[in-house]
């Protein structure tokens, strides 16, 4: 291999079986990026470091991420993961010691996310894998398996962010929050997508992050263009705005077929900040989705507050009666009130 050569030869010793081996990486001075996709995907002009990011055992073909390959694994997992190697071992394995096409480099990142199955991997190290099958599958131009492994790797996202957030890898929780609102895009779900990305947004933590913040915005705004059109996620975002108004300004208004009585005064949208139970957020989340199925609308969740709000007007009348000293007397009247 020459001085010239993009690559050179990196040593391993394998976790499982012992063996040494050498594998290709690439040289750093040799890295040359082009651009950068809305979810973290770089695209490289020449050798791509991604393609040699998994390192494959040739012994054994245990696969895991060159950052984690050597680690030392549990001996209560070393064996079952042996046996279980032995019976996912390819017939016919290609080459992955050298250079490797687009077909290798993803079959890499498949024997790396089934290894990390095996060994019980954390869910942020599983997400990470499943990010670059998807981004494999991407440069293959094969869409149907990008969206595939974008749904696993947002499912591991997910289960990191409930299990353990020191999980999601070198992401700060901004990052880790608008990459899951941006998985929810390229996943056709538009109102979590919209609703990740506002959180992304209105964390204080993005200020230290102008460019990210930028994403987050454009991506916004590209979101709810999605919702409202009901086009399906592209690989890449048109050009959208980078500030984005308060969703009350940016939401198209519902016109519902009945003109409900609350209505016939003239309104103005005010801003108004509330604390709600996470039990809430989510009955009004479903609320939004079970609509979003229905009709292919966005109704986003402060229209559904709205909704509710102008029903218990219509029914209770703009002035009631009521004497209350604590949340739970108010639930209770209201319960009465409206018949429960």
């Amino acid at each position: 291999m020459t001085d010239n050569s993009p690559y050179y030869d990196k040593k391993y010793i394998c976790p499982v079986c012992s063996i040494d081996f050498k594998t290709y990486a690439v040289r750093s001075s040799r890295v040359v990026a082009n651009s950068r996709e809305a979810d973290f995907h770089t695209v490289y002009s020449g050798t791509s470091p991604l393609h040699y990011t998994i390192v494959v055992c040739p012994g054994c073909y245990y696969a895991a991420s060159n950052n984690v390959f050597s680690k030392e694994i549990e001996d209560r997992i070393l064996k079952p993961l042996a046996q279980a190697l032995v019976q996912i071992r390819p017939k016919d394995p290609p080459d992955y010691l050298h250079e490797r096409n687009l077909d290798v480099a993803l079959g890499s990142y498949e024997l790396a996310i089934r290894s990390a199955q095996l060994k019980k991997a954390r869910p942020g190290e599983l997400a990470g894998l499943f990010m670059g099958a998807a981004w494999m599958a991407r440069e293959k131009g094969n869409l149907e398996l990008d969206k595939e492994y974008c749904q696993k790797a947002l499912e591991s996202y997910l289960e990191a962010f409930n299990r353990d957030f020191r999980s999601i890898g070198n992401m700060s929780d901004v990052q880790a929050t608008y990459l899951v609102g941006e998985l929810y895009r390229r996943t056709d779900n538009y109102a979590e997508a919209i609703n990740w990305f506002g959180k992304a947004v209105f964390n204080r933590a993005i200020k230290q992050n102008p460019q990210l913040e930028k994403m987050a915005r454009e991506q916004w705004a590209f979101a709810k263009e999605q919702a409202t059109s009901g086009d399906s996620a592209p690989s890449a975002p048109a050009p959208s705005p980078e500030v984005i108004p308060e969703e009350s300004a940016t939401d198209k208004e519902v016109k519902p077929d009945l003109k409900p009585a609350s209505t016939s005064r003239r309104r103005i949208n005010m801003q108004m900040n509330a604390s709600l139970y996470a039990d809430q957020i989510d009955w009004l989340n479903y609320i939004v989705n079970r609509g979003y199925d229905y009709s292919k609308t966005l109704v986003p969740r402060e229209q559904v507050l709205r909704a509710l709000l102008d029903s218990a007007i219509d029914k209770l009348g703009e002035k009631p009666d009521l004497k209350f000293k604590t949340e739970a007397e108010l639930k209770a009247i209201f319960d009465e009130l409206l018949g429960k």
